[in-house]
């Protein structure tokens, strides 16, 4: 049922995504705010919304209310949720004497009022929000971070033109976290939880607790680094961007600034009893849970089959140490050689360890260096998202290791003892070589086969982007810039080793040319002099007498030597 509240927009509809930004979505986030209704409790769910999230407050057994600006939108609700009530109008147009125990407003505050009418500040809106939430209840509220992450490494040189509401400046209402504690305790809303929201505000797929801000020592930093390292590659894969937002998340983890730098902030305020916090919560086809005791599922995934790999639905991982990977790339850097060893024969010896009759089965299957973590002790998987149908050759699942490496460490541009291979596939042998496995040919295209059937299950790629990746893959060389994510800066610095690989090309023709000049010179002036001899009277003569001294040289040591051994022959006492 729809109800009409005042201020509806006609004509309008904030999931069109060429008028206004995507709205929020994202398993852990979904999660996270479901289990804060409860059967039978009044949740409004405050501008536009996923479809998924408001079918999971409603199969929570909530009483939903969703509030859509548009005329449009709100038909679509109607038509998509008729348990839920739908009022269509702007915010300002509320009954304030209505009271929800949850509130959502995971699309934030901008698109709640409405052109139709006098125009709410952000300011108002959020009181009116805090006004319709009961004494006991809960008000769930997303904040975009100007200084984010994703707003550092933008590029969209036509960003005012893109979209309608690109028009309007964003009213910053919040620019920090403390201010949008401030703003919420002077409406009585202290927090409950907070959240930092990765990778993009309208793709939570990852939510860190508060508790972790600032906890440079806290033990899931390996872990979370992977899991965010892998949703930033799922979000921004082909996408053009000014630098690869993996590496400042890296920094931002590094320094404790994961709160400071996130894309969005996901904060629950409450005036009643506390709420249950979460360290991680995360989601890639399941969501997860990661905490200090290890990792819980809360949400299995749906089976899924493509490309020749399963989605794991019920994973198990044991949460410990460094990402391997940040190991290995001091290593390169220091050409330790010797260490270089020892680690990768541990990481070889850990694959040939999971293996069974040559073959290895299950989410082992697709370890690399950067899915592993290190304790110093052993080496244990993060949370794995695909694992192959079936079983996969040891030896070609050591090949994709190794080839992982080869190629992180040209597309990044990291040192390493032997900057002058000419091709991942000349520094994968030579890895290949310094723990001692043999490489074959055939092994190593089955590997890049692996690598392109992961990524194509990963973006759900079709056969031309799965020969074109194919190709990317083979053609990586010195020079080439990160593959999946492609950022300005990672361009930039590929274009620069080139340009060294080049001046350093030149620098070693200009001293072969230089070399084979001056060779070309004495040769020919010792051709010059040789002629001349040749051709003058006194040049006949020298060379006559040249040839007279090395015939004199030659035949008068033999006589010589001829009449010494005579001469001993002849002497008294000798015998014949």
């Amino acid at each position: 049922m729809i109800t009409r509240i005042g201020g509806e927009m006609y004509s309008w509809s904030d999931h069109d995504p060429a008028r206004g930004p995507k709205v929020a979505a994202g398993g852990a986030l979904r999660h996270v705010l479901t289990e804060l209704a409860a059967p039978g409790q009044r949740v409004l769910v405050a501008g536009p919304h996923d479809d998924a999230l408001i079918a999971a407050l409603i199969d929570r057994g909530a009483q939903v209310s969703c509030l859509a600006r548009s005329v449009l939108d709100a038909d679509r609700l109607d038509r998509t949720f008729p348990a839920a009530e739908v009022l269509c109008g702007s915010v300002v147009k509320l009954d304030e004497t209505v009271r929800y125990d949850l509130v959502v407003a995971a699309d934030g505050l901008d698109r709640l009022g409405s052109t139709e009418g006098g125009q709410a500040a952000p300011a108002e809106v959020l009181r009116i929000l805090a006004t319709v939430v009961e004494p006991d209840g809960a008000l769930a509220l997303m904040t975009d971070n100007p200084l984010g992450v994703h707003r550092l490494v933008e590029l969209n040189p036509a960003g005012h033109y893109d979209s309608d509401a690109a028009w309007y400046p964003v009213r910053g209402w919040a620019a920090s976290l403390d201010q949008v504690r401030g703003k919420l305790n002077l409406h009585g809303l202290p927090e409950a939880a907070v959240y930092a929201v990765y990778p993009t505000p309208d793709t939570a797929t990852v939510l860190v607790g508060s508790g972790l801000f600032g906890d440079v020592a806290a033990p899931l930093r390996g872990p979370l680094g992977a899991v965010l390292s892998r949703a930033f590659t799922a979000a921004y894969r082909e996408v053009p961007v000014l630098s690869d937002p993996r590496r400042l998340t890296a920094r931002a983890l590094a320094a404790g600034a994961e709160g400071t730098m996130a894309p969005g902030w996901l904060t629950i305020a409450r005036r009643g009893c506390t709420l249950a916090r979460h360290e991680v919560v995360a989601s890639d086809g399941y969501t997860y849970e990661l905490s200090s005791t290890g990792l819980r599922v809360l949400e299995s995934a749906a089976p899924v089959e493509r490309h020749g790999l399963r989605r794991v639905t019920a994973p198990q991982a044991d949460l410990a140490g460094l990402i391997l990977e940040e190991r290995l790339l001091p290593l390169f850097a220091h050409v330790d050689v010797a260490g270089l060893r020892a680690e990768l024969q541990r990481l070889v010896a850990w694959l040939d360890g999971r293996a069974e009759g040559g073959v290895i089965a299950g989410p082992a299957a697709l370890a690399t260096a950067e899915t592993l973590l290190d304790d110093g002790y052993d080496l244990r998987p993060v949370p794995p998202t695909w694992e192959p149908i079936d079983p996969v050759p040891v030896d070609v699942v050591v090949a994709r290791a190794l080839w992982n490496i080869a190629v992180r460490l040209i597309t990044g541009g990291h040192p390493h003892p032997w900057a002058l291979t000419s091709s991942a596939l000349d520094l994968v042998s030579i890895l290949a070589a310094t723990v001692g496995r043999p490489l074959r040919a055939e092994d190593l295209r089955a590997a890049i086969d692996l690598q392109v059937a992961l990524d194509a299950a990963d973006g759900d790629l079709s056969l031309t982007d799965e020969r074109a990746r194919r190709a990317d893959l083979l053609a990586v060389q010195p020079g080439r810039p990160t593959i999946d994510v492609a950022g300005y800066r990672e361009l930039e610095e590929a274009l620069w080793r080139q340009r060294y690989q080049v001046s350093h090309l030149l620098a070693e023709r200009e001293w072969t040319e230089h070399i084979i000049g001056s060779r070309d010179n004495a040769l020919s002036r010792m051709d010059w002099e040789v002629q001349l001899f040749r051709r003058s009277f006194f040049g006949k003569l020298l060379m006559l007498a040249k040839a007279f001294y090395r015939s004199l040289r030659r035949d008068g040591g033999r006589a010589l030597r001829l009449a010494a051994n005579a001469a001993k022959g002849d002497t008294p006492g000798s015998t014949g």
